[in-house]
């Protein structure tokens, strides 16, 4: 294994247990085994480009099975789209567990969705890496056309199913084992992205009226 990839694989690690801005990179360095402290700098600079580096590492793989799993399932449904997001991300972590290797890329990234600078949709989104993640959200923006959402309604979806589906496989990495199946992580986002009711739930709940609100005129003696 090449010192990157050793100085990568700890970042992650100790990225994900401890905090991306917990660590030193000096830290990660001597983790990984290399005597030169200063090897992380060398390798990529900065903090923002390891961090960078990890998306390329961890994405390319999962992005190849997500685009062969989109290319396999020609199906339009909102559903479909979903299990593509979910399905590439379980199966890692199920390739993990069956070969006794530990994981960590799932808790990183929760945590990286914790800080603007390292967050995956500002900083990853735009990647070569991330073309199925563009294609679906495409495919998802066509899917739910028809329910002709309010302006950034869509987007606030996809940011609470990213939140869903991350944290949710984020806890099955650090429980194997346990947690939401992945049938129920799919249900669950397909259901929060066709839900046609959020425009109309104000318009469709009746005026309530005030038991003590009166006309005095009307009691008058």
């Amino acid at each position: 294994m090449s010192a990157r990839i050793r100085i990568l694989e700890a970042a992650e690690r100790r990225f994900a247990e401890d905090g991306i801005e917990a660590v030193s990179l000096r830290q990660i360095a001597a983790e990984s085994g290399q005597r030169n402290t200063s090897a992380v700098a060398y390798h990529f600079g900065t903090r923002a480009a390891l961090v960078g580096a990890l998306y390329e590492h961890r994405m390319t793989p999962i992005n190849e099975r997500r685009l062969e799993f989109l290319a396999a399932h020609r199906d339009t449904d909102v559903g479909t789209y979903v299990r593509a997001l979910v399905e590439p991300l379980a199966e890692m972590l199920t390739d993990a567990e069956k070969a006794g290797i530990p994981s960590w890329y799932l808790r990183f990234l929760a945590e990286a969705m914790r800080y603007p600078e390292y967050d995956p949709a500002s900083v990853a989104l735009e990647r070569p890496e991330a073309s199925s993640i563009r294609a679906l959200i495409s495919g998802l923006q066509r899917a739910t056309s028809g329910l002709c959402l309010p302006p950034g309604v869509f987007a606030e979806r996809m940011r609470l199913l990213a939140l869903l589906v991350i944290t949710s496989l984020a806890d099955r990495e650090r429980h194997p084992g346990t947690g939401v199946g992945t049938q129920t992580l799919v249900a669950a986002g397909a259901a929060i992205l066709s839900d046609p009711q959020h425009h109309e739930l104000q318009q469709r709940r009746p005026q309530q009226r005030n038991p003590q609100h009166h006309n005095p005129q009307q009691h008058k003696e």
